[in-house]
C-alpha cells in the first residue's frame, strides 16, 4: 500500500469516526428531547387534574353547606387555606376550593408511570377582580377565585410547569 492509498484510509477512517459522532450525538439530543417531553407532559396532567379536584370543591368553607348572598359572608382573603381537621397536603381532607391555598406535595415516581421522576405540587388560591382585559388580585373577598398550580422536577431542569384556572360562585333561587 503507497502513502496515497494510506492517507485516504486514515481519511475515510477519520470522516467514518465524524459521522458516527455526528449520528449519536443527534440520536442523545433526540432522546433527551423525548425524555423532557414526557415529563413535562406528566407535569401537565398534575397540573390539571389537582385543578380539577379544586373546581370539582365548594367555592368557599361558608359555602360547604350553606349560600352565601353577600361577599362579606366569604372567607376573608387573609385566611385562604386549609382549616382545622384538614391537612395542607393531603388532598382528601380538604372539602373547598380555597384548601388549595399553599397547597403542596411530592408526587414520587416510579419506573412504571413516571419513569423514576419525581414532582414537586405547589398552588396559590386568591380571590381576583376582573376589570377589562386584565386579571386582578383583590384584598377583599369577590366571587371569583383563581388558583395557580405550579409544577416543577429535578428533572426537568429549570422548567415550571403553570397552570391556573378561575373559580366563581354562582347562587341560583
Amino acid at each position: 500500500m503507497g502513502l496515497g492509498q494510506m492517507m485516504l484510509s486514515v481519511l475515510a477512517v477519520g470522516m467514518l469516526a465524524t459521522i458516527m459522532l455526528t449520528v449519536n450525538t443527534n440520536v442523545q439530543d433526540n432522546n433527551n428531547a423525548v425524555q423532557m417531553s414526557q415529563y413535562r407532559i406528566m407535569a401537565s396532567s398534575l397540573a390539571t387534574s389537582t385543578i380539577q379536584r379544586a373546581t370539582g370543591l365548594a367555592f368557599d368553607q361558608n359555602s360547604v353547606s350553606n349560600n352565601i348572598t353577600s361577599t362579606s359572608g366569604l372567607t376573608p382573603a387573609g385566611a385562604l387555606g386549609v382549616e382545622t381537621g384538614e391537612i395542607d397536603s393531603v388532598e382528601n381532607t380538604f372539602n373547598d376550593f380555597d384548601d388549595y391555598n399553599k397547597f403542596h406535595k411530592w408526587v414520587k415516581g416510579d419506573s412504571i408511570f413516571f419513569r423514576s421522576a419525581d414532582f414537586y405540587v405547589h398552588s396559590t388560591v386568591d380571590y381576583v377582580q376582573i376589570t377589562g382585559n386584565a386579571i386582578v388580585t383583590s384584598a377583599s373577598p369577590t366571587y371569583t377565585k383563581r388558583i395557580i398550580v405550579y409544577v416543577s422536577s429535578p428533572y426537568m431542569a429549570t422548567d415550571t410547569i403553570t397552570a391556573s384556572t378561575l373559580y366563581s360562585y354562582w347562587y341560583f333561587r
